[in-house]
Parts: C-alpha cells; sequence; structure tokens
C-alpha cells in the first residue's frame, strides 16, 4: 500500500447525513413541498451536508392499482396514467427551483424524488443538487413492478456513480430506488462503479419487515457500503428510514412517525474494509468469468404484462 493511500485510509473522514422521513399527499405538490421544506431545514440545523427525500416526495406517489387479470389499456387505467402524467415535472421546473433556492439558502446536497416529464414519458426519478441549486446528476428508476407500469412510468437503464465533494470529503455516492434493492445486481452495479454511500428513497410499508430491513443490511454488508433509506411517515406510509453501514449494523431507525434522522458516517473505517488484505465481502474475490447467465436475459425470463 502506497503512503498516500494508507494516510487517506486512517484520517478520520465522515460524512453527516439525513434522511426525511416526511408526510405527503397524493398529487398535493404544495403540501409536500412544504412538509419537504421543514425537515430538510432541520436536518440541516443539526449539522447534516446532505439530505435524502423519500421516493417521488414532490408528487406524494401516485400510483394506479393493477389487481390479477387487469388489462393495461382499459378507458380507466387510460385516464389514470394521464392524471399521474399531467403531475409529473420537467427538469428544470417548479420543484426543482424551488428545492435549488433552499440549497443554495443552506449549503447543504440535496437527494429527492419526483415524478419527470422527460420528453412526454414518464419517469420515476431521483433528483443530486449541490449547495450551489445546481442539478449534478438524476437517476431514473431501473426496476418495475408490473402496477408501475400500468402507471405510465418507463425504465432507467443504467446506474451512475457520481464523484462529488461534499464539506470538503471527497466521496462517490450512487442511487437507487425502492424495488431496485431487491435485485441484487443494482446495488452490485453501484459498487462496481466505487460507490461508496448509495441513498434509496422508497415507498413501501413492506420494508419495515424485519426480514426486508435484513436485505437492506445484507446489501450492504455484501458490497461493503453505507446505505441510507428513506420513506414517507405516517400516515402516507409506516416510515421505518434508516442508515446502515458497511458492516451491515443498522445504526439508527425511525419509527413511523414524520421526522429527521441525521448520522454520522466513518468513511475511514468503510475505505479500511475495501483495502483489506483478503476481505471476505466485496468486490476482490469475484469470478465474472463464472458469472454467465448474468449477462443475458432470455425471453422467457421476463415478467408478462397485461396488455
Amino acid at each position: 500500500m502506497t503512503n498516500k493511500k494508507a494516510t487517506e485510509i486512517v484520517a478520520g473522514l465522515s460524512l453527516r447525513v439525513g434522511v426525511i422521513q416526511m408526510n405527503a399527499r397524493r398529487y398535493d405538490t404544495q403540501y409536500d413541498l412544504a412538509q419537504a421544506e421543514k425537515w430538510i431545514r432541520e436536518a440541516a440545523a443539526e449539522g447534516a451536508k446532505i439530505v435524502l427525500t423519500p421516493e417521488c416526495s414532490v408528487q406524494g406517489y401516485p400510483r394506479v392499482s393493477f389487481p390479477p387479470g387487469s388489462l393495461m389499456n382499459t378507458p380507466n387505467f387510460v385516464a389514470q396514467r394521464a392524471k399521474i402524467f399531467a403531475a409529473a415535472e420537467t427538469i428544470p421546473g417548479p420543484a426543482t427551483k424551488r428545492f435549488a433556492r433552499l440549497a443554495r439558502e443552506l449549503r447543504i446536497w440535496v437527494i429527492f424524488g419526483m415524478d419527470r416529464n422527460l420528453d412526454g414519458k414518464l419517469f420515476n426519478s431521483v433528483v443530486l443538487m449541490n449547495p450551489q441549486g445546481r442539478v449534478v446528476g438524476i437517476y431514473h428508476k431501473v426496476h418495475l413492478q408490473n402496477w408501475m407500469v400500468a402507471s405510465g412510468v418507463h425504465h432507467g437503464d443504467s446506474f451512475p456513480v457520481w464523484n462529488v465533494d461534499i464539506g470538503g470529503v471527497k466521496i462517490k455516492i450512487g442511487i437507487e430506488t425502492c424495488y431496485d434493492i431487491q435485485h441484487p445486481e443494482s446495488t452490485l452495479e453501484l459498487a462496481l462503479g466505487g460507490a461508496e454511500i448509495v441513498f434509496v428513497p422508497y415507498c413501501t410499508g413492506d420494508y419495515a419487515r424485519p426480514l426486508l430491513i435484513h436485505l437492506f443490511e445484507t446489501r450492504a454488508l455484501e458490497n461493503v457500503l453505507d446505505i441510507v433509506r428513506a420513506n414517507f411517515g405516517a400516515p402516507r406510509n409506516n416510515g421505518t428510514s434508516s442508515v446502515i453501514n458497511h458492516q451491515g449494523k443498522t445504526l439508527q431507525q425511525l419509527g413511523s412517525a414524520p421526522g429527521i434522522l441525521v448520522q454520522d458516517l466513518n468513511l475511514a473505517a468503510l475505505r479500511r474494509a475495501r483495502a483489506a488484505w483478503n476481505p471476505v465481502y466485496g468486490l476482490p474475490n469475484r469470478y465474472p468469468p463464472a458469472y454467465k447467465r448474468l449477462t443475458s436475459c432470455p425471453p422467457e425470463a421476463m415478467g408478462v404484462i397485461g396488455k
């Protein structure tokens, strides 16, 4: 190990992150933005340098219900899709401009979820914004269940990793959204891109189950990275937002009520773990030549969605 590398690893590097567990109302953008701003201000007051809101926090996550046997193009679903799309915003747009003003005022990074209208197509998007109010990156949710497709959402096609400087700390961060976490390739793809912290906005009551909390912890452990996850609080959803370190340990977890979580992440410890001589977890001992099926997806493996 070079002296430069060793010095970097032993340095006391840490980053204070904030989780915004807000309430929201479907389609009530003004209410949702006010909720987000209220809690972001509180997290910033407690020293958070980067904050995360839940999935589609701008529009309150409006989606269709898609029972078994449903057909996507019935008049009912067409009308619901049109309503969801009408609430989506462009980037830049009113929501990004409001978050930009807030980021500049508080001098923090903000990661927020929204439905995006991109050239007439709907994407479940997450925006990465710096303290200058500039959009640094946009992630489009990749993995979609059938009711997401029925809601008109289009698939994203990549898992970008951003090299950022947050308060003097240079770090690589990635984003995945809700259902993405249940596909191990998502987090692995981010780890392969060098991500050290993965931010996961979501909207579901399922991730309060111990088994699903352990799934997040496992993703953190197996890829040697920190995970920051944000859900809506009651009554919109059931909360349990949390921060998990690279050892798979939940450092803090909220209950069901709206509120914030602020946590320091030990990046020096994470980098020591990644630089270990013979790590059990992480990337060094992978053997990609044996993973032949991971690079292909035959038609019979694809899900079937009502037409």
